[in-house]
């Protein structure tokens, strides 16, 4: 082997090593972001809107369903008076009407997820601040959602003490239902240790 190509893989492997050795240098933890976008105030105000917003949007459509009726009633009608012209075009102006139904549906359908995503907006705006906040204090170069918005997990492995999820819940200052706090449990046990002596 000729002498640059020996240093030349001696600093490929140098290299290498670096980059592996800044990589597991940096802590990456992990929370369940939809956890507590669940039990936070703002979400239940959101929900709340949000029901009022698409009371509105299914009113268009219970009208456009309204008139869908008419459109049967009235095909009924010519269909019993043998008018079959008439019935025909009943017929189709009740097709175009049920695609604009399904359009208007699915419209309707992404408005409300717009809006949501629009009103949300603060609280994720406060959840960036407080996993900010921790990923400074605790020195995490990461902090990864466990569990994406359909339930599936992206965290298939991680330390139970880079779960940062019950951190996050005390620095936003709001209590996930049926669980108990994680550091709470681990703190309690030296207060009362210490108690005893």
């Amino acid at each position: 082997m000729c002498y640059s190509c020996f240093m030349k893989n001696l600093s490929l492997t140098a290299l290498l090593l670096l980059f592996t050795l800044a990589v597991q240098a940096q802590k990456i933890a992990y929370a369940d972001i939809n956890a507590i976008i669940g039990v936070m105030p703002e979400n239940e105000k959101v929900n709340e809107d949000l029901q009022i917003y698409a009371i509105g949007l299914q009113k268009r459509l219970d009208d456009l369903r309204g008139q869908q009726e008419q459109f049967g009633q009235q095909f009924q009608r010519a269909l019993a008076a043998k008018d079959t012209a008439t019935a025909i075009g009943i017929q189709e102006k009740a097709i175009e009407l049920d695609q604009q139904i399904q359009q208007s549906s699915q419209q309707a359908e992404r408005q409300l997820q717009q809006k949501r995503a629009e009103m949300m907006q603060p609280a994720l705006d406060r959840i960036k601040k407080a996993l900010e906040t921790i990923a400074k204090r605790d020195g995490f170069a990461y902090i990864l959602n466990s569990v994406d918005g359909s339930g599936t997990s992206s965290v298939l492995y991680g330390p139970d003490e880079h779960n940062v999820t019950m951190k996050l819940v005390e620095e936003l200052g709001i209590k996930l239902e049926g669980q108990q706090p994680a550091p709470s449990a681990p703190a309690a046990a030296p207060a009362q240790g210490g108690k005893k002596k």
